[in-house]
């Protein structure tokens, strides 16, 4: 019987570039939805109507491949600080994302294709609500617990970038949620900072995952080589 060999570490990181293409598939798909507004709906009401399965597609293949992204964080970090939570923490947000996949958005006044708004939330609805605050906070988290990591081998850039992220990204969601209406389910511009959020928060989730590419592929070619504090992340705790 022939055994399959394990994916590298490098083709697993390179899942994590699936977050910023994510945020280009809804760009353009926003910008080419009939009746669709970027700037005054969530990202989740791309997932209504007859095109809907393309960012229910979306949500859940990058759900996947972040899965695989946290596969290749568990390899390329076996010691340190952040080596146990960063890898459950990338898996949080790709379990956040698949399951806002399955369980996609009720309709709403503002923008329901094809569809009726119900009386009162359903439950896959109400699932689907809670899952942009779950991968916020596992975002946010990831992103603390790399920077202390980045800062304990003194990559004083990228530890300030994580920690300005994690602030960063949240901030911005709760800013799309305060130009919302819960109750009437109507607003204005919260679908701008609903991008400018995630365009943080993923765009970093890709930058982090191209330098820790490098990272494994420096040690690649210098696989006998000391490496110092500041060259990758191998910090201990």
């Amino acid at each position: 019987m022939i055994r399959s060999r394990p994916a590298p570490v490098r083709t697993l990181l390179a899942c994590g570039l699936a977050a910023p293409l994510f945020v280009v598939v809804i760009l353009t798909e926003g910008a080419l939805r009939p009746g669709y507004r970027s700037v005054d709906h969530f990202i989740s009401e791309l997932s209504l109507g007859r095109w809907g399965w393309i960012q229910i597609a979306n949500f859940i293949v990058t759900g996947l491949l972040l899965f695989a992204f946290a596969v290749g964080l568990r390899r390329a970090l076996p010691t340190g600080r952040g080596f146990r939570s960063a890898p459950i923490l990338a898996a949080a947000c790709g379990l956040a994302l698949i399951t806002a996949g399955v369980f996609s958005m009720d309709p709403t006044p503002s923008y329901h294709p094809d569809s009726s708004v119900p009386d009162k939330p359903t439950l896959h609805g109400t699932i689907h609500g809670f899952m942009p605050f779950a991968v916020y906070l596992a975002l946010a988290a990831l992103a603390c617990v790399l920077g202390r990591r980045f800062g304990a081998e003194r990559r004083r850039a990228w530890m300030w970038y994580c920690f300005t992220t994690a602030v960063a990204t949240p901030a911005t969601f709760m800013l799309a949620a305060t130009q919302y209406n819960f109750q009437t389910q109507v607003g204005h511009n919260h679908g701008l900072w609903n991008r400018v959020s995630l365009a943080i928060g993923f765009g970093w989730l890709g930058l982090v995952a191209l330098r820790l590419i490098l990272d494994a592929a420096d040690e690649r070619r210098a696989p006998g080589a000391t490496t110092t504090p500041g060259r990758r992340l191998t910090a201990q705790s």
